[in-house]
């Protein structure tokens, strides 16, 4: 009976230790780590402590699966006082805590668990590293800082910022200010060839850049090769921040690097940020940076809805947990495109047959001109008239029309909207002077996309009529040229007549002069 005794408190004794250790070793609550459904990205969960969580104290603390465990220490080990108190200890920005904290997990080692938008995954109650594993981000974003938290039931809040960029073409009138548009930056435009045509390029600086050890932006300005003559841009002044020319200040700073200096194919510049000992870039989040200059649409631009392009491409550092500022993104391309447009005049006598021989000139005119019409006493007074009022003149010699070898044809390449008037500054021999012909042309576009939606050509002063052509860019009409008059005569006497009369003048006069001797003598 006394053995018996023994051996059920012996069994008694051990099911009491064994409670004991149940007690000392159970494993902490599981909760609820989740990503809200407007999150795309995807998490890896490093565990770097376990232990019981009252509010936001944990206590009984263990080192976790991924932590990054001292020498002789084991995952499910107590972590001593003295590391709980190193971490406590640890202040900065967010950017400065991660900095430190992610020494204590062990990045290369599997994660604990991975989740992603809209779902979540039960983890132990405990500390954790989160980490962003997106590879290929969308364009604009960032991947977010390291996130270490408590977690009790969490929802991951990103603490990921964007980048934008933008491009902008100002589409001016010469001819006509009056427009509901003109002068607007948009993202096409329409411009004489040999006109500078204005761009404006920006970039956002990201809103969470105060992250970031170091933080670089690159610009790069793309234009259509062989389509522009050349750029104008002041590279110690063109770069903006704000409306700041930009340089260092007491908190960071600034690197400007031309990798492609302004030439007639864009442009490449990179702007590094630093933050100087003890300072952050928080100053920069937001901010915009913008570089206007104009490149010049040149002899080989395009005519007609093919339009010439303009590309920019930026890109950004996108990873705030490497210490270089290395790794990056990419906002959207942007484009812009200007248009340009021709007027091709066919000459004609008053038979419809091709008429050589004639010389025209182009001239660009206020709308006010346009409108007021100009006085002269005949057709080469109002060309002189109109001379003097242009804007921009174009000059072309004759060639091949539809009757191969008969040079006809005028063609004035390169003119965008606005009033013109075409002046025949050459006539035909035999055949009257065109009066000057004064008309618009009107082209739209999308303001918001990169398409030639119409284009025409209407008389304002005169009788020309023009074909427009969206495709070629062409306004076409056929001018006549009527033959000078031929004033009505009846028939004459002749000149027999002439000599008949001269002959008995000149026998009278002999026979007077014989006549008058014979008396005196």
């Amino acid at each position: 009976m006394k053995k018996m005794k023994k051996i059920i408190a012996l069994a008694l004794t051990l099911v009491m230790m064994l409670s004991m250790s149940m007690t000392v070793f159970a494993a902490p609550e599981e909760v609820a780590l989740s990503v809200p459904a407007g999150d795309s990205h995807t998490y890896e969960v490093y565990q770097i402590f376990t232990g019981d969580l009252a509010g936001k104290v944990l206590s009984d603390v263990h080192y976790g699966a991924n932590a990054s465990i001292p020498t002789g220490k084991k995952a499910g080990d107590t972590v001593e006082t003295s590391v709980l108190n190193t971490i406590k200890g640890i202040s900065g920005t967010d950017a400065e805590k991660a900095e430190v904290l992610k020494t204590y997990a062990n990045l290369t080692s599997d994660p604990f668990t991975t989740v992603s938008a809209g779902s979540s995954v039960n983890v132990p109650t405990g500390y954790y590293l989160i980490k962003d594993n997106n590879v290929d981000l969308a364009v604009g974003d960032e991947h977010t800082l390291y996130i270490l938290a408590v977690v009790g039931p969490t929802e991951i809040t990103r603490k990921a910022g964007t980048t934008s960029s933008d491009k902008k073409v100002d589409d001016t009138n010469d001819s006509d200010t009056t427009e509901v548009d003109n002068g607007q930056l948009q993202t096409s435009s329409d411009y004489d060839i040999g006109d500078k045509v204005p761009y404006h390029v920006t970039a956002t600086i990201s809103d969470k850049v105060e992250q970031y050890e170091k933080y670089h932006i690159t610009l790069e300005d793309i234009l259509e090769t062989g389509k522009f003559d050349d750029i104008t841009l002041d590279k110690e002044n063109a770069i903006k921040l704000g409306s700041d020319t930009i340089a260092d200040t007491e908190n960071y700073t600034v690197t400007t690097t031309w990798i492609t200096d302004p030439s007639k194919d864009g442009f490449k510049v990179k702007i590094e940020f630093t933050p100087k000992e003890g300072k952050t870039l928080e100053s920069l989040a937001g901010k915009t940076i913008a570089i206007d200059f104009t490149a010049t649409l040149g002899e080989n631009a395009a005519i007609g809805e093919e339009g010439n392009k303009n590309t920019l491409k930026v890109s950004y550092s996108n990873n705030p947990n490497e210490s270089d500022g290395g790794s990056e993104g990419h906002t959207p391309d942007k484009e812009v495109i200007t248009f340009t447009y021709k007027v091709v005049i066919d000459k004609f006598n008053n038979e419809n047959q091709p008429l050589e021989g004639a010389g025209f000139t182009l001239y660009k005119v206020s709308k006010a001109d346009a409108e007021a019409n100009v006085i002269g006493k005949d057709a080469a007074a109002k060309n002189t008239a109109w001379a003097n009022k242009a804007i921009t003149t174009w000059t072309t010699n004759a060639i091949d029309g539809e009757t191969v070898g008969t040079k006809n044809r005028f063609s004035f390449n390169g003119i965008d909207d606005g009033y013109y008037v075409l002046c025949e500054t050459t006539t035909p021999a035999g055949y009257n002077t065109l009066e000057p012909q004064v008309f618009k042309v009107t082209a739209t576009h999308d303001a918001n996309g990169l398409e030639l939606t119409d284009l025409s050509g209407n008389c304002v002063s005169g009788e020309i009529t023009f074909t427009p052509n969206k495709s070629t860019g062409a306004l076409s009409a056929n001018v006549i040229n009527n033959q000078g008059t031929i004033l009505p005569e009846t028939g004459g006497i002749g000149t027999t007549i002439f000599y008949v009369v001269g002959a008995i003048l000149m026998i009278g006069a002999g026979v007077m002069l014989v006549t008058r001797k014979r008396i005196s003598k």
